[in-house]
C-alpha cells in the first residue's frame, strides 16, 4: 500500500483531528461531493437539589454597564461567565450507539457513517468500543453504507479509513483487541492531503480501497 506521509496542514495553528475533519467535510459540501456532518452528543442537564429548572441564574445585573432594557448576546455571555457557577446546570453526556459523523456521498446518495479516532501509539485500541456501537456500524454496512473508523496515527502522521468489515474480520481472526499501525499501512490506502480546506481527502482513499476489495470488502484477505 501507499507509504507517503500526510502532513497535517492546520495542525501548526492548533487545529486538531476533529477540526481537520470538519474542514474537509465543509470542503466536500461546497463542491457537492458529499454532505457529512458531526453528530450532536446526546446527554442531559442535571439540576442540583433546590435549583430552579428554568432559566439561567445571572448575577451582577446591577452593574452600571448592563443597565439596559435589552441585553446583547455578547453581554449575556459575559454576565453568564461572571455569575455563580453553582447556578449553572451540569451537562452529562450519555453513551451513544451512533458514530461521530454521518451523511451521504454524491452522486448516488450512498450513506456514510464513521467514528473519528486518533492515537499516539502504534496501534488502535478498541477496548472502549461498546457492542452496540459495533452492531450499529455492522448493520449500516450490511445495507450498503460506508461504515467504519477514520483513524489518525498521530506519531506517524498518517490517516486511514478502517471499514467495519475489516475490523470485525481482524478481531475475529486474530483474537486481539487492538489493530496495529503496521496492519493498516500494509492493508489500507493512506489518506492523502487535498487542496485548500480539503485537509484529509478520505473519500478518495475509500474509493481506492473499494476498488481493491469491493464495496462490501469481500475481496479482503489477511496477508500470510
Amino acid at each position: 500500500m501507499q507509504t507517503s506521509s500526510l502532513k497535517r496542514r492546520g495542525a501548526e495553528l492548533g487545529s486538531g483531528f476533529q477540526a481537520a475533519i470538519n474542514s474537509t467535510n465543509t470542503a466536500y459540501a461546497k463542491t457537492q461531493r458529499a454532505y457529512i456532518t458531526r453528530k450532536a452528543i446526546p446527554g442531559k442537564y442535571l439540576t442540583r437539589r433546590g435549583q430552579q429548572r428554568k432559566g439561567l441564574g445571572i448575577a451582577n445585573l446591577d452593574n452600571a454597564q448592563f443597565r439596559l432594557e435589552r441585553l446583547s448576546s455578547s453581554q449575556l455571555i459575559e454576565l453568564s461567565r461572571s455569575s455563580d457557577r453553582s447556578l449553572n446546570r451540569e451537562f452529562v453526556p450519555e453513551s451513544k450507539a451512533e458514530p461521530d459523523y454521518g451523511g451521504a456521498i454524491a452522486p448516488t446518495g450512498r450513506a456514510i457513517v464513521y467514528d473519528a479516532k486518533t492515537t499516539q501509539r502504534d496501534r488502535l485500541d478498541l477496548d472502549n468500543l461498546h457492542p452496540h456501537q459495533i452492531f450499529f456500524l455492522e448493520q449500516m454496512a450490511a445495507i450498503g453504507a460506508v461504515s467504519g473508523f477514520l483513524v489518525e496515527f498521530a506519531s506517524f502522521r498518517k490517516v486511514f479509513f478502517l471499514p467495519i468489515q475489516i475490523v470485525t474480520f481482524y478481531l475475529s481472526s486474530q483474537k486481539r483487541k487492538s489493530i496495529p499501525f503496521r496492519f493498516c499501512e500494509e492493508s489500507l490506502v493512506v489518506v492523502e492531503a487535498g487542496k485548500g480546506m480539503l485537509i484529509f481527502d478520505y473519500l478518495t482513499a475509500i474509493e481506492k480501497q473499494e476498488q481493491l476489495y469491493s464495496k462490501d470488502y469481500s475481496g479482503f484477505k489477511m496477508a500470510s
